[in-house]
């Protein structure tokens, strides 16, 4: 991500300005990695742990854990004897983000809830992840999606589906094809999406109006 950005848009991830998101961190390690790697100076590497990188989990002790390991990994490169909270830190749903405006423990986590706010309001360049494989399902092989999102997956009809040649679109619904769809509406120009996922949608025909989606809305694709 850092020499795409580099070599198309002559940015970095480390220039102030350039919001960076993980939507999925599970326990935090794209986001550690990114502070270790040393893509961030010294000088700014505050300014952007306070108001530039961004993380959203679902999952309680994910998220305490990833909190925990993204304020040690701050802790230990700034070399500071007082600690600095991880702000970035969002407990959501990434997928309910845009579905409703208030989130369902907005009365319960009131500053989780300003944190939520204060993310949908920041121009995002960068997504980042590794994001779920059929989560929402009752078995990794199984197509029925349990969780439905009114908006993301109307998006997806209306993209994915309507360009694609297969009868059976059922696993355009998957959640790491989800992520792309959302990933993609939640970015504007100028950004980078970075996600690890499985290849099926390479070459399989019910993917074929995904890879026609993708190469109608962006510039480049590395694979």
């Amino acid at each position: 991500v850092e020499k795409i950005l580099n070599n198309e848009f002559n940015s970095s991830l480390g220039k102030e300005g350039v919001q960076i998101i993980d939507p999925f961190a599970g326990t935090g390690t794209f986001i550690t990695r990114l502070l270790q790697l040393n893509l961030i100076s010294s000088e700014k590497l505050l300014h952007k742990y306070r108001y530039e990188i961004h993380a959203n989990e679902i999952v309680l002790l994910a998220y305490y854990v990833a909190c925990i390991n993204i304020e040690s990994v701050f802790e230990d490169y700034t070399k500071s004897n007082q600690f600095e909270s991880f702000n970035g830190m969002v407990l959501t749903d990434t997928f309910q983000l845009y579905e409703q405006e208030k989130d369902l423990i907005a009365d319960l986590l009131p500053d989780n809830s300003e944190r939520r706010k204060r993310q949908k309001a920041s121009e995002i360049s960068v997504v980042i992840g590794n994001p779920p494989y059929s989560a929402g399902q009752n078995a990794a092989n199984d197509n029925d999606q349990n969780i439905k999102y009114e908006k993301l997956d109307s998006k997806i009809e209306k993209t994915y589906c309507s360009e694609s040649k297969a009868t059976n679109q059922n696993s355009l619904y998957d959640s790491y094809i989800r992520a792309f769809r959302w990933a993609s509406d939640r970015v504007k120009e100028n950004a980078v999406i970075g996600f690890v996922t499985n290849a099926g949608w390479i070459d399989s025909i019910a993917h074929s109006g995904f890879r026609k989606c993708l190469s109608d809305e962006f510039d480049k694709i590395y694979i």
